[in-house]
């Protein structure tokens, strides 16, 4: 007569056996969602919604990171032929045509709240601008392919460009500009990471215009669009959204630091959007005016 406990074991390994199997199929049914992979602070709370998209979709991706940092052009360059799956920058009709947007802004539009860095000896030059007018005089750096360069340009506002994102921060210590407008998500991190340069965040202005962040795939790639918007939409109405935006480090330090309501606010047209931007979903859309003034 057999051993019962080892028949128990038998079964006990059997099971074990199936269930390992059953998630190593899984895995490698999961479908590879790669990206470019950055150490900008700003990326964590991306990827952070990004998961949530996936996770709410019900969809089977895995992310995957690029072992290195690609250009601005280099990533659309790789999005275009299917080296990676999603990208994500500020949106324009233009962008919209060449990839296919998931219409949701990432930073519920804080990325359009733009305040400066600034030579950290340089805060006269500003302290005295009360308009448009007197900000042309100065000149703003960007990114070469970046929407904002365009925006700034129609608004009379002078652009030095360069296509290597941490180039700019040396060519702003370097007096090739004046100041390096950014969403005020990001400057304090930035300054840090580049502790060894004399910059500094600027202390009174602030340009503001609608600037969403989408998520964009290949024109292609309708599936996982659609799982990304759906995902994303599941995680608005069950507020997920909401508490990965107000809970990231990120977004708490811009709203405790950036004193949005405190400073002079130059309002700029954005004539890069497209018709389709929702710019009627208000629960789509940080309310800034609602923000206390401290």
């Amino acid at each position: 007569m057999d051993d019962p406990t080892e028949e128990a074991s038998m079964r006990t390994f059997t099971l074990f056996l199936i269930f390992a199997l059953s998630m190593v199929s899984a895995s490698a049914l999961a479908q590879p969602l790669r990206y470019n992979a950055s150490d900008a602070a700003q990326e964590r709370y991306i990827i952070d919604i990004l998961s949530l998209a996936v996770e709410k979709s019900g969809g089977n991706y895995e992310l995957q990171g690029t072992t290195e940092t690609f250009t601005d052009a280099k990533v659309r360059e790789e999005l275009k032929t299917q080296g990676i799956d999603v990208y994500w920058t500020m949106t324009s009709s233009e962008l919209e045509k060449e990839f296919l947007p998931v219409r949701i802004p990432i930073f519920k539009g804080l990325l359009g709240n733009r305040i400066f860095i600034i030579n950290a000896d340089e805060q006269h030059k500003f302290t005295g601008v009360h308009s448009l007018r007197e900000l042309s005089q100065l000149q703003a750096g960007q990114g070469t392919l970046w929407p904002d360069t365009k925006i700034l340009d129609g608004a009379g506002l002078p652009v030095v460009t360069a296509l290597k994102y941490e180039s700019l921060f040396h060519m702003l210590e370097g007096n090739r500009f004046d100041y390096y407008p950014r969403g005020v998500h990001e400057p304090w991190n930035e300054v840090n990471q580049y502790a060894n340069l004399n910059l500094a965040i600027e202390r009174e202005l602030m340009l503001v215009y609608r600037a969403p962040m989408y998520f964009f795939v290949n024109q292609s790639n309708t599936e996982l669009a659609k799982a990304l918007t759906e995902g994303l939409e599941v995680a608005i109405a069950d507020g997920s959204f909401d508490r990965v935006f107000y809970s990231s480090p990120v977004i708490q330090d811009v709203l405790n630091k950036a004193n949005m309501a405190g400073r002079r606010v130059f309002h700029v047209d954005n004539p890069l959007l497209s018709s389709a931007t929702p710019l009627d979903r208000k629960e789509l859309w940080l309310d800034v005016e609602s923000i206390p003034r401290r």
